[in-house]
Protein backbone atom coordinates (compact mmCIF):
# COMPACT_ATOMS: atom_id res chain seq x y z
CA UNK A 1 0.00 0.00 0.00
CA UNK A 2 0.81 3.11 -0.84
CA UNK A 3 3.76 2.17 -3.09
CA UNK A 4 5.56 4.56 -5.98
CA UNK A 5 2.67 4.71 -8.78
CA UNK A 6 -0.03 3.90 -6.91
CA UNK A 7 -3.06 6.07 -6.01
CA UNK A 8 -4.96 4.35 -2.79
CA UNK A 9 -8.80 5.25 -1.37
CA UNK A 10 -7.97 5.17 2.47
CA UNK A 11 -10.37 5.62 5.46
CA UNK A 12 -9.10 8.73 7.38
CA UNK A 13 -10.58 10.26 10.97
CA UNK A 14 -13.10 11.91 9.04
CA UNK A 15 -13.70 10.81 5.70
CA UNK A 16 -12.57 8.40 2.45
CA UNK A 17 -9.25 10.28 1.24
CA UNK A 18 -7.15 9.91 -1.26
CA UNK A 19 -3.28 9.30 -0.91
CA UNK A 20 -0.10 8.68 -2.91
CA UNK A 21 3.73 9.23 -1.66
CA UNK A 22 4.69 12.37 -0.96
CA UNK A 23 7.88 11.91 -2.87
CA UNK A 24 6.21 10.86 -5.64
CA UNK A 25 5.94 13.57 -8.51
CA UNK A 26 4.34 11.48 -11.23
CA UNK A 27 1.06 10.25 -8.86
CA UNK A 28 0.99 13.73 -7.32
CA UNK A 29 0.65 15.07 -10.72
CA UNK A 30 -1.93 11.79 -11.60
CA UNK A 31 -4.10 12.54 -8.31
CA UNK A 32 -4.23 16.37 -9.44
CA UNK A 33 -5.76 15.63 -12.57
CA UNK A 34 -8.31 12.88 -11.29
CA UNK A 35 -9.38 15.33 -8.41
CA UNK A 36 -10.08 18.15 -10.89
CA UNK A 37 -10.68 21.71 -10.29
CA UNK A 38 -7.72 22.12 -7.51
CA UNK A 39 -7.61 25.87 -8.18
CA UNK A 40 -5.46 26.91 -5.32
CA UNK A 41 -5.80 24.36 -3.01
CA UNK A 42 -3.18 22.10 -1.73
CA UNK A 43 -2.67 18.57 -0.64
CA UNK A 44 -2.28 17.99 3.14
CA UNK A 45 -0.09 14.93 4.03
CA UNK A 46 -0.84 12.23 6.72
CA UNK A 47 1.90 10.81 8.30
CA UNK A 48 2.13 7.62 10.52
CA UNK A 49 2.92 8.64 13.87
CA UNK A 50 4.50 11.66 15.78
CA UNK A 51 7.86 10.56 14.75
CA UNK A 52 7.03 10.68 11.05
CA UNK A 53 5.79 14.58 11.39
CA UNK A 54 8.68 15.45 13.62
CA UNK A 55 10.82 14.13 10.90
CA UNK A 56 9.03 15.95 8.02
CA UNK A 57 7.54 19.19 10.02
CA UNK A 58 9.21 21.51 12.66
CA UNK A 59 6.75 20.65 15.36
CA UNK A 60 7.00 22.85 18.62
CA UNK A 61 8.73 21.84 21.98
CA UNK A 62 5.92 20.25 24.25
CA UNK A 63 3.46 18.67 21.26
CA UNK A 64 2.03 16.14 22.04
CA UNK A 65 0.85 14.84 18.66
CA UNK A 66 -1.31 11.60 20.35
CA UNK A 67 -3.06 13.88 23.01
CA UNK A 68 -3.36 16.53 19.61
CA UNK A 69 -4.63 14.47 17.00
CA UNK A 70 -6.40 11.86 19.00
CA UNK A 71 -9.25 13.62 20.61
CA UNK A 72 -10.85 14.92 17.21
CA UNK A 73 -10.31 15.04 13.49
CA UNK A 74 -7.59 17.73 13.23
CA UNK A 75 -5.72 19.26 10.87
CA UNK A 76 -2.27 21.13 11.73
CA UNK A 77 0.23 23.57 9.71
CA UNK A 78 4.01 23.47 10.62
CA UNK A 79 6.85 24.74 8.82
CA UNK A 80 8.21 21.91 6.66
CA UNK A 81 11.50 20.35 7.59
CA UNK A 82 14.09 20.08 5.06
CA UNK A 83 13.72 16.33 4.04
CA UNK A 84 10.10 17.13 3.00
CA UNK A 85 10.28 16.77 -1.19
CA UNK A 86 9.50 20.20 -2.27
CA UNK A 87 6.44 20.47 -4.39
CA UNK A 88 3.83 22.35 -6.30
CA UNK A 89 1.35 20.74 -4.59
CA UNK A 90 2.11 22.27 -0.81
CA UNK A 91 3.49 25.59 -0.05
CA UNK A 92 7.13 26.20 1.06
CA UNK A 93 6.38 27.87 4.21
CA UNK A 94 3.62 25.86 6.09
CA UNK A 95 2.38 22.53 5.17
CA UNK A 96 -0.77 20.69 6.91
CA UNK A 97 -0.50 17.48 8.54
CA UNK A 98 -2.74 14.90 9.77
CA UNK A 99 -1.15 12.03 11.87
CA UNK A 100 -3.57 8.92 10.95
CA UNK A 101 -5.39 7.76 13.33
CA UNK A 102 -6.47 4.42 12.16
CA UNK A 103 -3.80 1.94 13.21
CA UNK A 104 -4.71 -0.32 10.52
CA UNK A 105 -3.97 2.39 7.94
CA UNK A 106 -0.81 3.99 9.73
CA UNK A 107 1.00 0.74 9.95
CA UNK A 108 1.24 0.98 5.89
CA UNK A 109 2.55 4.69 5.88
CA UNK A 110 6.08 4.62 5.54
CA UNK A 111 6.70 7.85 4.08
CA UNK A 112 4.12 11.20 4.51
CA UNK A 113 1.17 10.50 1.84
CA UNK A 114 -1.23 12.83 0.65
CA UNK A 115 -4.63 13.10 2.72
CA UNK A 116 -7.12 14.90 0.39
CA UNK A 117 -10.52 13.69 0.80
CA UNK A 118 -11.80 11.34 -1.93
CA UNK A 119 -15.19 13.81 -3.02
CA UNK A 120 -14.29 15.80 -6.35
CA UNK A 121 -14.79 19.58 -6.48
CA UNK A 122 -18.11 20.60 -4.81
CA UNK A 123 -18.84 17.47 -3.68
CA UNK A 124 -20.10 15.63 -0.62
CA UNK A 125 -17.32 13.64 1.12
CA UNK A 126 -17.39 9.50 0.71
CA UNK A 127 -18.18 7.51 3.63
CA UNK A 128 -18.34 4.26 1.57
CA UNK A 129 -15.83 1.84 -0.41
CA UNK A 130 -18.82 1.65 -2.46
CA UNK A 131 -19.01 5.57 -2.89
CA UNK A 132 -15.33 5.36 -3.75
CA UNK A 133 -15.83 2.31 -6.51
CA UNK A 134 -18.78 3.81 -8.16
CA UNK A 135 -16.37 7.36 -8.71
CA UNK A 136 -13.56 6.13 -9.32
CA UNK A 137 -13.70 2.42 -10.29
CA UNK A 138 -10.41 1.12 -11.63
CA UNK A 139 -8.34 4.38 -11.67
CA UNK A 140 -7.59 3.91 -7.78
CA UNK A 141 -6.51 1.04 -5.74
CA UNK A 142 -8.87 0.79 -2.40
CA UNK A 143 -8.34 0.30 0.85
CA UNK A 144 -11.49 -2.24 1.69
CA UNK A 145 -11.02 -3.97 4.94
CA UNK A 146 -12.86 -0.79 6.54
CA UNK A 147 -16.16 -0.63 4.09
CA UNK A 148 -17.87 2.36 6.17
CA UNK A 149 -17.26 4.89 7.85
CA UNK A 150 -19.18 7.39 10.72
CA UNK A 151 -20.21 10.74 9.20
CA UNK A 152 -18.11 13.58 11.20
CA UNK A 153 -18.01 16.72 9.51
CA UNK A 154 -14.36 17.82 8.92
CA UNK A 155 -10.82 18.11 10.51
CA UNK A 156 -10.28 21.36 12.50
CA UNK A 157 -7.25 23.28 11.04
CA UNK A 158 -4.68 24.53 13.70
CA UNK A 159 -1.92 27.16 12.29
CA UNK A 160 1.29 26.48 14.77
CA UNK A 161 3.01 28.52 11.97
CA UNK A 162 1.61 31.96 13.89
CA UNK A 163 2.24 33.14 17.10
CA UNK A 164 -0.10 32.91 19.12
CA UNK A 165 -1.09 29.24 17.71
CA UNK A 166 -4.55 30.07 16.04
CA UNK A 167 -7.52 27.96 15.06
CA UNK A 168 -8.43 28.54 11.04
CA UNK A 169 -11.27 26.12 11.48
Amino acid sequence: MFNFGEIWGYPTDTSFGLGVRADDANSLERLAKLKGDRSEKYFSLMCADEKMLRAFAKVPEGFDAYDFFFEKPRTVLFEPTDTLPKSKFWPSDKVAFRVSTISEIAQHIKFPVTATSANLASQNPIFTVAELQKIFGGKIKIYDKISALEKKLSSEIWDFTENPTKQIR
